[in-house]
């Protein structure tokens, strides 16, 4: 199926991920569909995640009130031994990392990857459990044509959370770019795992079924699900459901008629 060869510009939107992505890149492949990767809300940089935080506040609210006596902490500072570390997953965001943060999504909008490449890359030193920062650095290192150095990024984020959806979504589009379309198949279907309303990965594993592994009739759901997901429906992929229903949909069976002696 033929599909326009263009680039879509950068988007950006509110969602649960908190981590910033461009939102779509060319494929390599000559007349191929777009992928598109989730434009989310740029504000948070990494922990404390929603998920862990709510357990976190469920589990101190059930805890009876300690009693009037020094804490283990404080007895601990008595003797001169260091205190617990911080939990990353409620500690506050320091106020300079969340500036440097910020500074680099500035530079990702400006495509100054450059810049935005400093900035995150001090950011995944000083905070390494910080998936954000790791996420949007592979999207600078895909932008400057480094993919081995994108997957690396990548691989890190994913040590952080198996399961991030959106750090799948960009997973499955670096492995469709680098030819691994089984592998690629896998990411999105983990992304979806995560989340099995996220449209994007929807049209991902849509565009990769449909294009690359010639399975139209398994991408006429994926490109439902994306559809029924927008407030408008997309008209180019309402163009491709036409072409593949036409093709794929299955024959209605001819009822023989019985004709008289």
């Amino acid at each position: 199926m033929s599909r326009p060869f263009a680039e879509t510009p950068f988007a950006r939107a509110a969602t649960r991920y908190g981590v910033l992505v461009l939102s779509a890149l060319v494929l390599a492949a000559c007349g191929a569909s777009t992928p598109k990767q989730a434009p989310i809300d740029p504000a948070v940089l990494g922990p404390p995640d929603p998920a862990a935080q709510a357990r976190w506040a469920a589990a101190a609210a059930s805890v009876p009130a300690a009693p009037a006596e020094p804490s283990r902490a404080e007895r601990r500072g008595r003797r001169g031994e260091p205190p617990p570390a911080a939990d990353p997953a409620t500690a506050p965001i320091p106020a300079a990392a969340q500036a440097a943060y910020d500074r680099a999504l500035a530079s990702m909008r400006a495509d100054d990857w450059l810049r935005a490449e400093s900035e995150l890359g001090q950011l995944t030193r000083d905070y390494p459990s910080y998936l954000g920062p790791q996420l949007n650095l592979a999207i600078v290192y895909r932008n400057e044509k480094r993919p081995s150095d994108a997957r690396a990024a990548l691989d890190r984020a994913l040590a952080i959370d198996p399961t991030h959806a959106v750090a799948n979504n960009e997973l499955g589009i670096l492995l469709r770019e680098a030819g691994k379309f089984e592998e690629a198949e896998r990411a999105y279907q983990r992304a979806l795992e995560t989340d099995p309303n996220y449209a994007l990965a929807h049209y991902n594993l849509g565009v990769l079924l449909d294009v690359y592994l010639r399975r139209g009739a398994e991408a006429i759901a994926q490109y439902e699900a994306y559809q029924s997901s927008l407030a408008e429906p997309d008209k180019k992929v309402a163009g491709w459901l036409i072409d593949l229903r036409r093709r794929f949909a299955p024959a209605t069976p001819q009822v023989a008629k019985e004709t008289g002696q």
